[in-house]
């Protein structure tokens, strides 16, 4: 079920323009987190989908209905935001500012029913705001406001929460808090939440899917491995990093590098054929030991694609499900030429990446170092009536060296 979908929409403010030509889907239960630099429009999507700034073109639908076609309090029932900013100009108590999220379930001059001082009170509960309930929110510091803000939001029972960096104003210890909160809601609950960031490692630590805008497009969109990426960052935020996978939790963190440390020369260029996920820990020791890495042919969609996207590593990839094709035939030969070693993992071979395995053997008929890494026994791998062994066998006579683990491998380089 889609609980949104924006479709070809342009918007801004007057006469200027913010997002081009934005299209997403977001459906029932996702996280999803909306990252970029700053005055990319990040803060105008989620204005733009409760319908407060002006969209030009295109359409935005709120469980298949448009917006335009809503009225304040529908959206209200179905959609809570939780402002970067607040202001409150009158000095309410803190329970009745969470009792306002209630406001679109009552009509005008009926009273609050006991369900409503219900759903209030578990969301001062969840914020721990029960000790600030007296309080006037003029005395409040910016972080006990925007506690309590979260809480009306929660109050209002949203099936989309909006978060525009609601987080912001809050120290660590209630940031970590609150955004541990707003997951459990969004898993044991089906909450959706969409959920702007500034802080790139807390978007990868609790957000699902990420949504990286620049300069008010959409560049790119989805798994924070996937977007998260040296590239990436490289191109939109301008900046050298590399990101690393939290061993703890297997959350991603970004480090940013000195200029100079990026631009080092590496030992040697080192080109892998690998495929199904066979790649994975080799691509990554070999770009950690300094090596300049290329991989392919890979298929989008490939565990090992997608790990090497995340590495910032010079990929061949082919259509998902396809063969491979005339075209990335040569252009993997290229960077086969241009590399000294060439790596094979114990990738299944079938008739659709048999061209993988004839590279391999040209390759070593070129002058090329070649590795064959050999957990996995070819005739157990090879769905090719044989002739990916034959290829393999074909590969040993010719000189190619035979590895057993990642370890070996780096100790057979060169």
């Amino acid at each position: 079920m889609v609980n949104l979908a924006v479709k070809k929409m342009y918007a801004g403010y007057g006469q200027k323009e913010v997002l081009k030509n934005i299209n997403m889907t977001v459906k029932h239960g996702d996280f999803l987190g909306v990252i970029g630099p700053n005055g990319c429009g990040k803060s105008t999507l989620i204005r733009a989908i409760t319908g407060v700034v002006d969209t030009y073109k295109g359409n935005i639908l709120l469980g298949g209905s448009s917006i335009k076609e809503m009225n304040r309090k529908d959206i209200a029932t179905k959609v809570a935001v939780v402002p970067q900013n607040t202001f409150i100009g009158f000095p309410f108590t803190t329970w009745e500012v969470v009792l306002m999220g209630r406001n679109p379930y009552t009509h005008r001059f009926e009273s609050l029913k006991e369900e409503d001082y219900e759903r209030a009170n578990r969301a001062v509960k969840i914020t721990k705001t029960e000790k600030l309930k007296e309080r006037r929110v003029n005395t409040l510091s910016g972080g006990e406001l925007q506690r309590v803000v979260i809480a009306r939001a929660i109050a209002q029972d949203p099936k989309l929460l909006l978060l525009d960096e609601a987080t912001s104003h809050l120290d660590i210890g209630y940031k970590v808090e609150m955004m541990d909160m707003i997951k459990k809601m969004n898993r044991e609950e089906g909450i959706t939440v969409i959920s702007v960031h500034h802080n790139l490692d807390i978007a990868a630590r609790y957000c699902d899917k990420l949504v990286l805008i620049d300069n008010g497009r959409i560049r790119t969109m989805g798994e924070p491995e996937a977007v998260l990426t040296p590239g990436h960052l490289r191109a939109v935020y301008g900046i050298e990093a590399e990101v690393h996978e939290n061993p703890r939790d297997g959350t991603l963190y970004i480090s940013p590098i000195d200029h100079k440390e990026i631009e080092r020369t590496y030992k040697e260029r080192i080109h892998v054929i690998c495929g199904g996920g066979t790649g994975r820990k080799l691509l990554k020791a070999l770009v950690d030991a300094g090596y300049g890495v290329s991989t392919g042919v890979l298929n989008a969609m490939d565990t090992d694609l997608r790990r090497a996207e995340f590495l910032d590593i010079d990929v061949v990839a082919e259509a998902p499900f396809s063969p491979i094709g005339d075209e990335k035939e040569s252009e993997n030969m290229e960077k086969i030429m241009g590399a000294e070693t060439v790596i094979l993992t114990d990738f299944p071979v079938g008739s659709g990446n048999l061209n993988n395995m004839k590279a391999g053997l040209k390759a070593l008929k070129a002058g090329k170092e070649v590795i064959l890494m050999d957990l996995i026994d070819i005739s157990k791998r090879d769905y090719t009536g044989g002739k990916a062994e034959k290829l393999y066998l074909e590969m040993i006579e010719n000189g190619a060296k035979i590895a057993t683990s990642v370890k070996d491998v780096l100790a057979q380089i060169g």
